[in-house]
């Protein structure tokens, strides 16, 4: 546990608190088992701004309507991401998607990743390069702006700008509340794109158990001979006064493989492909075609052993407390660990095969006071701690010259108070201020002798001191921030609302950013409605866009951050309206535009770095607009039978190369069906989602994209754009250098000897996903499922996981009256 090595001396008062809800929880335990109980239906009062705005919390697995149930069953569903007070969704003025408990169980989903990509407007990608697991993007802007919160807190553990969402275990979540456009007036720095805030389950019952196991696998092609298991327990407790629920999980798999090796399924090192028995040709082949390969076709590169899904181990713990200390007065403290545990087999051609590893630790403690002061007055006050730890190894097959060994430890600190002003019914200001800290400790940021004077290092005068040392960089910030939130229903009838906000964030780096945003609401009649919002989207550069600093000899390239970076910033436009058709039918329609400058990504240095790598370094090149509409029809057929229809068209652009985002296609479209026969306890489930062609973008040579070849042949395809440099360098002959460099910055081919881009539209696949279960006992539910019915998968353009069966059992365990009857001495 070195690696997870905390200061618990700075948290003292963190840990006196878990000391004491521990044995408050404890005692709670043998209260409940020493007299009958039967508990009171509580309205939550403590937790909302005033006694008047109290929402009843729904049980678990029952907490309101799902995204595909019609607009009348929504009225319990309780929101708290789009303005950090809790309200009923029916009343919100800004638009928020809810995926409830009920939508995840139907789904199957065993993680965050696997319950987004259902919502228009939302893409749920494999990770690209220097990403991990699976990323999000919202209304065609990427993970880095995208903002994800648990219970209100942020999240640590970006790569690349990206978080994993399969670090988030469905078994924790109870609903997931999703606002889509910028939010950087409540929120801050990264909400350029919007919010996902992940709600975690809360104890209900006086007395609640739950477990679930889960086995699965595929086609032995892609997994081998071996089985995925996930496995998690959950036990909670409620009394009048204290509630508290603990779950742990664990979960262990191979992974799987798309690469045309020439031994099926995850190798993992199990099967060497430098040894001398290496089959040089895809599984499979035939002798005829092995023979052309190694015969006829120029620059074949034989497959290296590599892997697509990495093989895990990873262990998860986590709890809530509420403690309601008076009817005026709670708390409530929370906290996760999970341990993750991963390897995989890397290639790099010609000869290169590296075995990979990565430990994780991550953990977030929070503790919250809600206290109603006054009628008019609710103050809540949140701290909360975040660290994530990575160890990353690379180990190079028969040499040592390219083994590394990365650590990388990111911690937040966040303190955060709001006061509610209530002035009337219908009209409540809030006024909150803010206080974060960050700090990091990795390989890929400069070592910190290159960024503070005189930025010499030791090894500027002897290399060999540090040779095959990885030298951490070191790096923080803070940020202090205070909003003010108008909430205020004009009228009544008809129903307006507006939610005017402003915001004032100050980056230790950056200096001070105003953030506004004004929200409107429109109610038509009770059945129609309107909705519009339009804010001032920010994300500060982070110490990887800024410090960054990671070199690859084994590819050839160097990637540095630069200190002269600017904050990007957006303006988004989300106008959509709502209609209750009837109480069977609800259709919403949202149109959206997003403005963003100042977009980091990397850029070609000129001039190589000493060794003569090639140099990519940040810069704020880009700007981009992303814009579209996104639809859905929810309808209930019968009582049994509920089905939904969605529809995405996003537009995107790259305003300096006049391409549209690579990856972004325009057109995506949403179905689902659920049947639940009640009776019998039977439930079938289907969801399809349906992308289109997408952008991926191509070297021209120099007016038309190069042959799509495929990874095997890597070394003609280099061939080929050699050639068409060469030509073209004939053709211009030599250019003035300011001219070139504008041309290659602007995409120009013909002023420019550098490569220039197009793109190709491809990858047009279906994910369909199918479960069927059935409850018996009252208590318990076996099931079955299929993810990817249909094998949708690209090793180039869509390395997700292939075809996968899987089959397990739940059991629920909800106890609203216990009561024991008492034992009669026994006299002798």
């Amino acid at each position: 546990m070195s690696l997870f090595n905390y200061k618990f001396n700075r948290r003292i008062p963190l840990l006196t608190f878990w000391l004491v809800v521990s044995f408050g929880a404890i005692q709670m335990f043998g209260d409940i088992f020493a007299q009958s109980i039967t508990p009171k239906k509580e309205d939550d009062s403590s937790q909302s701004s005033t006694p008047q705005e109290a929402v009843k919390q729904p049980k678990h697995g029952d907490s309101g309507a799902q995204t595909n149930e019609v607009n009348g069953d929504r009225s319990n569903i309780i929101t708290v991401t789009g303005t950090r007070r809790r309200n009923l969704l029916k009343d919100s003025t800004i638009t928020t998607e809810v995926i409830t408990r009920k939508d995840i169980d139907a789904m199957g989903a065993r993680d965050l990743s696997q319950t987004l990509g259902n919502v228009p407007g939302i893409e749920v990608r494999p990770a690209q390069t220097g990403e991990r697991g699976q990323t999000v993007r919202l209304q065609g802007l990427s993970a880095q702006n995208v903002l994800i919160l648990v219970d209100g807190q942020r999240t640590t553990g970006r790569f690349s700008g990206s978080i994993d969402l399969t670090r988030f275990k469905a078994e924790d979540i109870e609903r997931i509340e999703i606002v889509k456009g910028a939010s950087s007036a409540i929120y801050g720095s990264d909400a350029i794109a919007g919010v996902i805030n992940i709600i975690t389950k809360e104890a209900q019952d006086p007395l609640y158990a739950e477990f679930r196991t889960l086995g699965g696998s595929g086609s032995e092609k892609y997994y081998g001979p071996y089985t995925e298991f996930r496995n998690y327990a959950t036990v909670g407790a409620k009394s009048d006064k204290l509630s508290t629920l603990f779950t742990v999980g664990w979960h262990k798999g191979e992974g799987y493989d798309l690469t045309p090796d020439a031994t099926p399924g995850p190798r993992n090192g199990r099967y060497a492909s430098l040894a001398p028995s290496y089959n040089p040709y895809p599984s499979n082949l035939p002798f005829a075609n092995s023979y052309l390969y190694a015969t006829r076709l120029p620059n074949y590169s034989s497959p290296l052993e590599s892997t697509s899904g990495s093989a895990f181990n990873d262990m998860n713990l986590s709890n809530k407390t509420v403690y309601h200390v008076a009817d005026d007065l709670t708390l409530t403290g929370q906290f996760y660990y999970r341990h993750l545990d991963q390897s995989a087999v890397d290639a790099s051609p010609p000869r290169t095969v590296y075995d990979r590893r990565n430990k994780t630790h991550d953990f977030m403690g929070a503790f919250n006071m809600d206290w109603i002061a006054s009628q008019k007055v609710n103050v809540n006050l949140n701290a909360n701690y975040s660290r994530f730890q990575d160890l990353y190894t690379t180990d190079q097959r028969k040499a040592d010259d390219l083994d590394s060994q990365q650590r990388t430890d990111n911690a937040v600190t966040e303190f955060r108070s709001r006061v509610d002003y209530k002035f009337s019914s219908n009209h409540v200001t809030s006024v909150g201020a803010e206080n974060l800290q960050d700090k990091i400790s990795s390989a890929r940021i400069a070592p910190d002798c290159r960024r503070t004077f005189p930025n010499v290092c030791y090894d500027d005068f002897n290399p060999e001191l540090t040779k095959g040392q990885t030298i951490n960089g070191n790096a923080s910030r803070f940020r202090n921030a205070f909003y003010v939130q108008d909430e205020w229903r004009i009228s009544d009838k008809p129903r307006i609302q507006i939610v005017p906000g402003v915001r004032y964030d100050h980056d230790s780096i950056y200096g001070g950013e105003w953030l506004p945003k004004l929200a409107i609401r429109y109610d038509v009649t009770d059945q129609f409605r309107f909705r519009a919002a339009n804010g001032l989207g920010y994300r500060a550069p982070s110490f990887q866009d800024l410090y960054f600093n990671f070199l690859n000899p084994g590819v050839g390239y160097r990637v540095v951050g630069s200190s002269n970076l600017k904050p990007e910033l957006s303006r988004s436009y989300n106008f959509g309206w709502e209609w209750d058709i009837t109480k069977r039918i609800w259709y919403s329609t949202n149109l959206f535009h997003n403005n963003v400058d100042n977009l980091i990504g990397f850029r070609t240095n000129p001039a190589r770095d000493s060794s003569g790598l090639m140099v990519y370094q940040t810069s704020n090149y880009q700007k981009a607009t992303t814009q579209g509409i996104e639809s859905s029809v929810n309808v209930r057929l019968t009582d049994i039978v509920t089905t939904s229809v969605g529809y995405t068209y996003t537009d995107t652009r790259d305003e300096l190369t006049r391409l549209p985002l690579e990856g972004r296609g325009p057109h995506r479209w949403n179905f689902s069906v659920r049947l639940d026969e009640k009776s019998s306890g039977v439930s079938l489930s289907v969801f399809a989602v349906v992308f289109g062609k997408q952008p991926y973008y191509c070297v021209k040579n120099p007016f038309w994209c190069n042959p799509d070849l495929p990874p095997n042949f890597d070394g003609l395809e280099s061939i080929i754009n050699t050639q068409a440099q060469t030509n073209l360098t004939n053709a211009l002959g030599t250019l003035p250098a300011g001219i070139s460099d504008y041309c290659s910055e602007n995409n120009l081919s013909y002023c420019t000897t550098s490569p220039t881009y197009g793109y190709r539209m491809v990858n047009p696949h279906t994910n369909l996903n199918l479960r069927l279960s059935q409850r018996f006992f009252g208590h318990f539910q076996w099931f079955v499922g299929v993810d990817n019915v249909l094998d949708a998968w690209d090793l180039q353009y869509n390395p997700q996981r292939p075809r996968f069966y899987y089959f397990g059992l739940d059991g629920k365990f909800a106890f609203s009256e216990v009561k024991l009857t008492p034992v009669e001495p026994r006299v002798n």
